[in-house]
């Protein structure tokens, strides 16, 4: 039953406009930041864009920004049960505490991680 929830709420989040515009976010930040010398990430001094280096710290960096799509993701989660009214249904079913909380964060996680994922891709695109 849990890889059922977290494959439902996995869809859910894909379709989710929070992560479209996380995406698109993180892409035009990361590209912007390695194509543009307006744009600067980190500190550059005498290190080439496309070193180690460079994108560790790139990366670093947006991952801590990434912290924030994570918890707009997650709390949707949370508050949506209550809000539609749906909570109290849920309850009464055969669906494990565990399996239902568990489940739905996974899946909300790993959509939050797809949205960190496309940091790499934005610099590999851009180099």
């Amino acid at each position: 039953m849990l890889r059922h929830i977290a494959a439902f709420e996995w869809r859910y989040q894909i379709k989710s406009p929070v992560f479209w515009v996380g995406c698109l976010i993180f892409f035009l930040l990361t590209f912007g930041a390695v194509t543009s010398d307006q744009i600067q990430i980190g500190s550059r001094g005498n290190v080439h864009l496309n070193a180690p280096f460079a994108i560790l710290q790139l990366t670093s960096i947006m991952s801590l920004f990434t912290g924030f799509i994570v918890v707009a993701m997650v709390a949707g989660v949370v508050i949506r049960d209550d809000e539609t009214g749906f909570a109290p249904i849920l309850r009464s079913t055969r669906i494990g505490k565990w399996d239902y909380l568990v489940g739905r964060f996974a899946g909300a996680v790993a959509a939050a991680l797809l949205v960190m994922a496309v940091v790499p891709l934005a610099i590999g695109v851009a180099c």
